[in-house]
């Protein structure tokens, strides 16, 4: 169930689409507003919150992997 969460997660937080039925005038979600900021040309913000977006997203990944149990495991060299 967690995996399936953490599926799910990673392709909402991606996905503009979806942020806009959740977007008002009060609101903005992080997809709408790097959208907005690439409108007005601030790189150095966007680059800023793409790197949270990133972080938010595998910290999320990670603590469903720890609340699991899985851990990835290396595959032996051929």
């Amino acid at each position: 169930m967690i995996a399936t969460w953490c599926f799910v997660f990673v392709a909402v937080i991606r996905e503009l689409s979806a942020a806009v039925i959740l977007f008002t005038s009060d609101t903005k979600v992080l997809s709408v507003l790097i959208f907005d900021l690439k409108e007005s040309g601030d790189v150095g913000a966007i680059a800023v919150l793409s790197l949270v977006m990133v972080a938010i997203t595998t910290l999320v990944v990670a603590a469903a992997n720890r609340l699991s149990g899985t851990r990835l495991q290396a595959r032996p060299a051929a």
